[in-house]
């Protein structure tokens, strides 16, 4: 009985759980004895670096947060930090309700679940954005959990969205994709899709895609920007110097120094949170490196196996070389749209999210290189705009009516997701929860899924002669 328990408390561990898939992943490979050792450790050690970054964050985070509350005369303005990285590992490292277990599962399943699609239907995409897949997995547990129906529905549920995303998300994009980089062999891979093919849309409605941004010269000065660490940085202290401007002009000096610095110089505070913040995040980024680095090889060589002719799904930076300065741009108006959106939000009384530099530069930016595709320079601003904007809108939304349950109860306290291609289909599951019942969001979920595959279905795998008729066609288009 005592082994039994042991097993049974070490499999709950969120950590172990990743670590196990990572070494099915090395043995199905028939990985060397020592790549399989290292790759298993080395994945259960990214899980600990991140849950620790996320405390360091946490930490910094919890007094420009008070600051903010503070300096809001209304007192019914909230304040959030929107971090996806942060909300699963918060939550996983909480693990409340045995949720880090569901992740895991949902992880491993989803996965194998989104190769079976990729195999059988004419969406050929291989996800491969590690810390992605490990979002996804996350957010959509946690979502499926919420509606309270039970360990094995949330799994099987949270598994089949989350397969099925995987393998949709990829073509969805896709037209843009050969667009943005002139050909067919790579494909977009991260939870910013449908805002970006938003954004393309609208750049196809406001510009022209022959007045390209590359035709532009952007001033190195502003190439900092690109440097996570500095930028985010500067933006945080900007953002805590604020706050704390508008604390102290509401409850005046010696009030901060008591309730909220404890004694200490109010602007060597602040500095100390800003910093904080970076590192906290750095120290979760450089988690989450080690994570893709682990996880992505003891899935990839898999992947390839079974669907040879899939095309790879990557990250952001993948299309960032193909118009560095629509990036540039995009973050510019993307910045310039979260502050409206703030203004926005805070005028209707709803929560607003604490603006992002990492948002503004990795989405907002990309969705400017997507609306550029298609609307040349006035589509890029605009692209990163509508990303700021809406991209507020949505994330405020999720966590005002709280899509994926009570984050903060599950360890996540002033966190909300970002992406929105988990916040749109948790949105409307979570309005469909509220209407009909959770079994009805369930079953929503489902045939939308069984809809997509009918349509896509395709288990035969193209030969290289009927391939080419859709090369030649691409390779018209193109010209």
């Amino acid at each position: 009985m005592d082994v039994l328990n042991f097993l049974l408390e070490i499999v709950q561990v969120p950590a172990i759980i990743i670590g196990c898939i990572a070494l099915i992943g090395l043995l199905a490979q028939r990985k060397p004895l020592g790549d399989t050792v290292s790759g298993t450790i080395k994945t259960t050690l990214s899980l600990l670096v991140i849950a620790g970054g996320i405390t360091v964050l946490i930490e910094a985070l919890t007094p420009i947060q008070t600051m903010f509350e503070k300096a809001l005369p209304t007192g019914r303005i909230t304040t959030f930090a929107t971090f996806d990285e942060a909300v699963v590992s918060a939550v996983q490292t909480a693990d409340v309700g045995r949720i880090g277990m569901l992740i895991g599962l949902t992880l491993l399943f989803g996965y194998a679940f989104h190769l079976l699609l990729a195999r059988v239907t004419r969406a050929r995409y291989v996800y491969l954005t590690g810390h992605m897949i490990w979002v996804h997995a996350g957010a959509f547990a946690i979502l499926f959990h919420s509606l309270d129906l039970g360990d094995v529905v949330t799994v099987a549920a949270a598994s089949v969205v989350d397969g099925a995303y995987m393998t949709f998300a990829p073509a969805l994009a896709q037209p843009v994709m050969r667009k943005i980089t002139g050909r067919d062999d790579v494909a977009f891979g991260h939870g910013q899709t449908l805002l970006n093919v938003a954004a393309a849309g609208l750049g196809k409605l406001v510009g022209d895609p022959k007045k390209s941004t590359e035709d532009i010269k952007v001033p190195a000065k502003l190439n900092f920007f690109r440097d996570v660490a500095v930028s985010t940085t500067l933006v945080m202290f900007v953002i805590a110097f604020a706050a704390a401007a508008g604390a102290i002009s509401q409850i005046g000096l010696s009030t901060f120094t008591k309730d909220i610095s404890d004694g200490q110089n109010w602007l060597v505070f602040t500095l100390l949170s800003a910093l904080g913040f970076a590192a906290g995040m750095l120290i979760m980024l450089y988690g989450v490196r080690m994570l893709i680095a682990e996880i992505v090889p003891a899935f990839e060589g898999i992947a390839r196996r079974i669907i040879p002719s899939a095309k790879p799904a990557l990250d952001v930076p993948v299309i960032f070389s193909f118009a560095p300065n629509a990036l540039v741009i995009g973050l510019i108006s993307g910045v310039i749209g979260q502050v409206v959106g703030m203004g926005f939000l805070a005028a209707i009384g709803w929560p607003v999210p604490i603006p992002s530099m990492i948002v503004a530069f990795f989405a907002c930016g990309a969705a400017a290189i997507f609306a550029n595709a298609t609307g040349g320079r006035r589509g890029a601003w605009a692209g990163g705009f509508l990303w700021g904007f809406l991209g507020w809108i949505l994330i405020s939304a999720a966590y005002k009516f709280q899509v994926f349950g009570d984050l903060s109860a599950q360890g996540a306290k002033g966190l909300g997701f970002t992406v929105p291609d988990v916040i749109v289909p948790g949105l409307v599951i979570h309005s469909v929860d509220s209407l009909l019942g959770p079994w009805m969001a369930v079953a929503l979920a489902g045939v939308v899924v069984v809809t997509l595959v009918a349509f896509t279905w395709q288990p035969k795998l193209p030969t290289s002669t009927e391939d080419a008729p859709d090369k030649a066609e691409e390779g018209s288009a193109q010209s």
